[in-house]
């Protein structure tokens, strides 16, 4: 590295520390990703851990004391219309008792607005309640007549769950680790765009040009300053998601999330390539713009593009080999890979990070190549 090119990092980085807001907004989006997704999932392991009374509005239960026995039992109540909160309904026929005698067939209605997605899973619970007392009666029926329940059941499939704890975290530790991969292109994006269109706005920017530095060594130093505060919001997030986890009882679903020092320091160096790139790409688009808003408009567009990529990944599960050597897929499988407990390929991480490498220094040389003109310098 040249001394021009660091004397432009320091200087740049001295600014940027100056700007309040450009420090801020890299640090607000690394402490609050975490914990609004910390939030989310504490969400999830209650519902999923703790299941409260149902109630429900029956018709007909002197009918069926046994089956609304059985139901309280399964924690779905009776209650009346004006405690109803949850819209269903269940209706038992006058002849239930005959029909049950006979060994007929006994239709119960289940009445409630399906189209509501609210409800879904309270309507499931009350339609799994009910074939679990229908597989009870039936057993008893066959039990009457000397049969064995055993021979409604021809196969029986056993579950054995051979996942491991890491393999548990992954399922939801994916989209905690697209976070990390969101904070590294937002933390940085207001330097960006400040080291170039707000320089221009501010009129410094020609003055900088007209300096004996070469095109190279300024644009350079503009991109590692907010690759800088880029990795700093990369940084910040992976030292909080284990912080703020360790309040999430996510044990209770058979989870384990352990952040090692070691691995941290190999996320936080996986992710400099990548910061580099989102920093190399937020300074061409600034220099495009002809305005500070219209800079701040254009990368906000341009940042979600890699973004979606991630979220089509994981959302899909989608996989190909290729992945692992393209850049942001790379990085992203990385990330994936560390949390799954998988071993991670040297080979495809070098590659990955060459090759994201490239493509940013690509942008700074387009970049170099756009201040060579006066539009781009004086935004025309």
């Amino acid at each position: 590295m040249s001394r021009t090119l660091l004397t432009i990092w320091l200087k740049e980085l001295k600014d940027a520390i100056r700007d309040r807001r450009s420090l801020m907004a890299a640090m607000s989006y690394a402490f609050f990703g975490p914990m609004l997704m910390a939030v989310a999932f504490f969400a999830v392991v209650k519902e999923a851990t703790s299941e409260s009374d149902l109630k429900v509005q029956l018709e007909g239960q002197e009918y069926a004391p046994e089956l609304v026995e059985f139901l309280q039992h399964k924690g779905i109540l009776a209650a009346t219309e004006e405690d109803l909160d949850t819209g269903i309904k269940l209706i038992i026929p006058a002849d239930y008792q005959e029909r049950l005698a006979a060994a007929k067939a006994v239709s119960i209605t289940v009445r409630a607005d399906y189209s509501e997605r609210k409800n879904s899973s309270n309507r499931q619970r009350v339609e799994r309640a009910l074939t679990e007392y229908n597989q009870v009666v039936a057993s008893a029926r066959l039990m009457m007549r000397g049969i064995s329940p055993e021979v409604m059941y021809a196969v029986v499939a056993e579950r054995q769950d051979t996942a491991t704890k890491e393999s548990r975290a992954a399922l939801i530790m994916g989209t905690v680790m697209v976070f990390v991969l969101m904070s590294v292109f937002f933390a940085g994006m207001n330097v960006a765009i400040d080291t170039s269109a707000g320089e221009r706005e501010r009129n410094s920017l020609e003055f900088l040009l007209a300096q004996p530095v070469r095109l190279i060594d300024l644009v350079t130093g503009k991109a590692l300053a907010a690759s800088t505060f880029a990795m700093l919001g990369g940084a910040l997030t992976l030292i909080m998601i284990p912080a703020v986890f360790l309040f999430v009882p996510l044990e209770k679903l058979g989870i384990d999330i352990s952040f090692g020092f070691g691995k941290q320091v190999m996320l936080a160096l996986v992710l400099i390539p990548l910061a580099i790139l989102a920093s190399a790409l937020q300074l061409f688009v600034s220099f495009m713009a002809k305005s500070f808003k219209e800079a701040q408009t254009y990368i906000t567009f341009v940042m979600f593009a890699p973004m979606t990529i991630v979220f089509v990944l994981e959302f899909t599960r989608f996989s190909h080999a290729a992945l692992d050597y393209l850049p942001v897929t790379s990085q992203h499988q990385v990330l994936l890979g560390s949390i799954n407990g998988e071993p991670v390929s040297v080979l495809a991480m070098a590659i990955g990070a060459l090759g994201t490498l490239a493509v940013a220094a690509l942008i700074l040389l387009a970049v170099q190549w756009k201040l060579r003109s006066e539009k781009a310098v004086f935004g025309l």
